[in-house]
């Protein structure tokens, strides 16, 4: 059941990429693409033995259930979130609080199906502060990505430090 309903969840994205992505010139998002992804390993590797969210894998190794993730929905969300940027400051903030909602929206439903867990103190707030930084670092990335990894790097080691995650055993 887990399997179907994470192919559908994907199906659906790359459905929805079809439709509002802009294909023509999907290289020009290609290394946003792989920003959010390489972000995605980052913290499966750095949080390996204190996952602040898991997903539920079914029967797939859970590695190969991220790399379907990084690949399918990952890859189509920067497709239609660049596609669609907005040029003004204002309309910038209610684009990405609008796909800050959209993110949370299907955390809560994956949630709720027993796709996703929260662990070690994360919780569905921090998910939505997430959502609010992991959108504008897409875009910053799509402009000036030394400064989003720089951003980044910033943001994920302050997340170490308030999860308590040690670089040293």
């Amino acid at each position: 059941m887990v399997i179907l309903i994470r192919s559908i969840h994907a199906a659906l994205w790359v459905a929805a990429a079809y439709k509002w992505g802009d294909w023509k010139n999907w290289s020009k998002y290609y290394p946003t693409m792989l920003f959010m992804g390489m972000g995605d390993l980052i913290y499966n590797v750095t949080f390996f033995n204190k996952k602040l969210w898991t997903f539920n894998p079914g029967f797939l190794n859970p590695i190969f259930s991220e790399l379907f993730v990084i690949f399918t929905i990952f890859s189509c969300t920067v497709l239609i979130f660049l596609t669609h940027f907005p040029k003004t400051l204002f309309k910038q903030f209610q684009y990405i609080t609008l796909w800050a909602i959209i993110y949370i929206i299907i955390e809560i439903v994956l949630s709720n199906m027993g796709m996703q867990y929260n662990e070690n103190g994360w919780s569905i707030w921090w998910s939505l502060l997430h959502n609010f930084y992991q959108f504008p670092l897409l875009a910053i990335h799509y402009k000036r990505p030394y400064l989003a990894w720089f951003l980044a790097i910033a943001i994920f080691v302050v997340i170490m430090r308030i999860f308590e995650i040690p670089i040293i055993n």
